[in-house]
C-alpha cells in the first residue's frame, strides 16, 4: 500500500463527493484518511482494492463489513468512537458505490 492514500482513484472519489457536500478542511480529513488507512492495513489491502472487491462480490463486502466491525472494536473501546470510526470506512464505501447499511453483521463466515 502506498504511503499517500490520496493518491488512490477511490480515495480521491470518496473525497471529492464528501466535500462537494460539506467542503472538509484538511484537518478534518487527516483524521478521516488515518482511520481509512488503519482498515487497509487491517485487511492487508489498499483502498482500491477493497473497493473493487466489495463491487464484485456482495458476499465480500459483508466480510469487510464484519471485519470493519472487528477493527473499530480493536480501535477503540468506547463504543461511540468505535461507532464514529465505522462511520468513517463506511462512507468510503458508500461514496464508491458500494452501498452498506447500519446492522449487526454476524461475526461468522459468508
Amino acid at each position: 500500500m502506498k504511503d499517500d492514500l490520496k493518491s488512490y482513484a477511490s480515495v480521491q472519489k470518496w473525497m471529492a463527493n464528501v466535500n462537494r457536500m460539506y467542503a472538509l478542511s484538511d484537518g478534518e480529513w487527516a483524521g478521516r484518511l488515518k482511520t481509512l488507512g488503519e482498515f487497509c492495513r487491517h485487511l492487508g489491502k489498499d483502498p482500491d482494492t477493497i473497493i473493487e472487491e466489495a463491487l464484485e462480490e456482495k458476499s465480500q463486502k459483508v466480510d469487510f463489513m464484519r471485519q470493519l466491525r472487528q477493527a473499530a472494536k480493536a480501535a477503540s473501546e468506547d463504543a461511540r468512537k468505535a461507532h464514529d470510526w465505522q462511520n468513517v470506512v463506511r462512507s468510503f464505501f458508500i461514496h464508491n458505490g458500494a452501498r452498506v447499511v447500519v446492522r449487526s453483521y454476524p461475526e461468522g463466515g459468508s
